[in-house]
């Protein structure tokens, strides 16, 4: 009688029913309340810039596996969510091949390179930012003023983005904005950093479906706060509140959909708490006295540099290991 084959595989033995894909389709599902919010107060050109950007990603991704010779595969979904991301920190009126040629670079030399989805260091859409904002830094600061669709009247409290007008102008310059036209997004800016209710929507969806954790986002978003608060007691006259460096600029974006991106974040919980803190610092500290306007993207890309070190961050084992003489 022949006997049963005993067959032992690697843990887990029962799967969640979570996947790569999966995780990935909740991040662009979270990210359409802030694609719509970027059509409703930029008009049909927000939406080609994003849709450029997103078929250039999946093109581009495409082409590289043809390239290298390995089997073509984008159902994970990651390029087209690398492609929408980058669309959404650009302005609507930059010329159609700034999106093409930054979706191209993201995906390239921001992960391809690497080794493909879960070996690059840093976050993709970012790289692609980076790039074009060092390159053609004058093609992407081309900033128009909100056309809400309907119901709302233009903001006309700004001629440039927040934090621009607050690094060139003072605080006396954004001090009277209605917090209202922050919070719902009617003020200059990227096609998907300006509606804070959008990326709130976007941002609780990912923690109700448990794919990010809250130890980034809030652990980011209070140290800018608590910085924004310190400095403006020092000096009112020349530092503003940590309430508008939360609601201007990409704070709440980087802390909920940039900052947290799996595989260039850590995974323990300590990790994530002195990533989210130094995200906020460094933001902090290259807003008020660094060179570049906006300092959420080079932030989170220089955390993503030490995300391996963090992940050494661990609880205390419990109990002791005897010694054997």
């Amino acid at each position: 009688m022949k006997q049963p084959e005993l067959y032992v595989s690697a843990s887990p033995h029962i799967h969640s029913g979570i996947t790569v894909s999966s995780i990935i389709r909740d991040f662009i599902f979270a990210l359409l309340p802030a694609v719509f919010a970027g059509w409703f107060f930029f008009g049909w050109l927000a939406l080609k810039v994003v849709l450029i950007s997103s078929a250039a990603a999946v093109l581009t991704e495409i082409l590289w596996d043809k390239l290298i010779g390995r089997p073509i595969d984008i159902s994970d979904g990651s390029a087209l969510f690398t492609g929408l991301m980058l669309g959404l920190l650009l302005s609507n009126q930059v010329p159609w091949w700034i999106p093409a040629l930054g979706a191209m670079v993201a995906i390239v030399a921001g992960k391809e390179l690497f080794g493909g989805l879960g070996n690059h260091p840093f976050n993709s859409a970012l790289v692609g930012w980076t790039f074009l904002a060092i390159s053609y830094q004058d093609i992407l600061e081309n900033y128009p003023m909100p056309e809400p669709r309907f119901l709302l009247q233009a903001g006309e409290s700004l001629a440039y983005p927040a934090i621009y007008t607050l690094k060139d102008s003072g605080v006396d310059a954004v001090v009277d904005v209605p917090w209202q036209d922050f919070i719902l997004g009617n003020v200059p800016g990227e096609i998907g950093a300006i509606c804070m209710v959008a990326i709130l929507l976007g941002g609780a969806y990912l923690l109700y479906r448990r794919v990010i954790t809250w130890h980034i986002p809030v652990c980011f978003i209070g140290t800018v706060w608590i910085f924004g608060y310190i400095t403006s007691l020092i000096d009112p006259e020349t530092y503003a509140s940590g309430t508008f460096h939360v609601l201007a600029g990409w704070t709440l974006l980087g802390a909920f959909f940039l900052a947290p991106e799996l595989g260039t974040a850590p995974v323990t919980p300590g990790g994530k708490i002195a990533y989210g803190i130094g995200c906020g610092l460094l933001t902090m500290i290259i807003r008020i006295w660094g060179m570049y306007m906006e300092g959420i993207p080079f932030a989170i890309l220089l955390m993503n540099a030490v995300t391996p070190l963090l992940d050494k961050i661990r609880p205390k084992v419990v109990g002791r290991v005897r010694e054997i003489a």
